[in-house]
């Protein structure tokens, strides 16, 4: 079958972008307000949109121009070139299925990976301590330790869970 590779949109990932910068300069005019929560508020602000600001579109460029994709889905595998990469083989996975985590007041959609219960061991043992500690969060959140998503690519959440599932029955 076919490599499937999916690039972060840029069309997607401009307001993104644009937002950070909006909340960039909020934070920067609240350091000249006279209270000193808001200046907190503002360093806080400023020092977590920034670090967004240039993430979002450092990633989206390189992807561009060295032509690696944000994941590859092949028949044996799914490879994710996000923050920190990883590789879903299909022989360990079990299922997939669509989630909805409520963060903030927004329910945000990912697809949950639900491995063989030998492999979820393994990976559980293999992880360092914040890994397990994040992998557990996970697990009690959505019932599974890894999930993919597509914010800001140019693949619906629906599509890729269709395609995943398509090539796990092949596996």
């Amino acid at each position: 079958m076919k490599e499937i590779r999916i690039y972060h949109s840029l069309w997607r990932m401009l307001p993104l972008t644009l937002g950070s910068c909006m909340f960039v300069y909020i934070g920067v005019m609240m350091f000249n307000d006279p209270f000193f929560s808001h200046k907190l508020i503002g360093i806080i602000c400023v020092s977590f949109f920034v670090v967004a600001l240039l993430i979002v579109p450092y990633q989206t460029i390189k992807e561009r121009l060295t032509h690696q994709p944000y994941m590859i889905i092949t028949d044996k595998c799914v490879i994710v070139n996000g923050f920190k990469s990883f590789v879903v083989n299909f022989s360990d996975v079990e299922s997939f299925e669509i989630v909805r985590i409520a963060m903030s007041n927004t329910r945000q959609k990912f697809i949950s990976i639900h491995y063989k219960p030998n492999v979820e061991m393994q990976k559980m043992e293999d992880a360092s301590f914040f890994g397990r500690m994040l992998r557990k969060l996970n697990s009690r959140l959505s019932g599974a330790q890894e999930h993919l998503t597509t914010d800001g690519t140019s693949m619906k959440l629906q599509d890729l869970l269709d395609l995943l599932n398509e090539r796990l029955k092949r596996a």
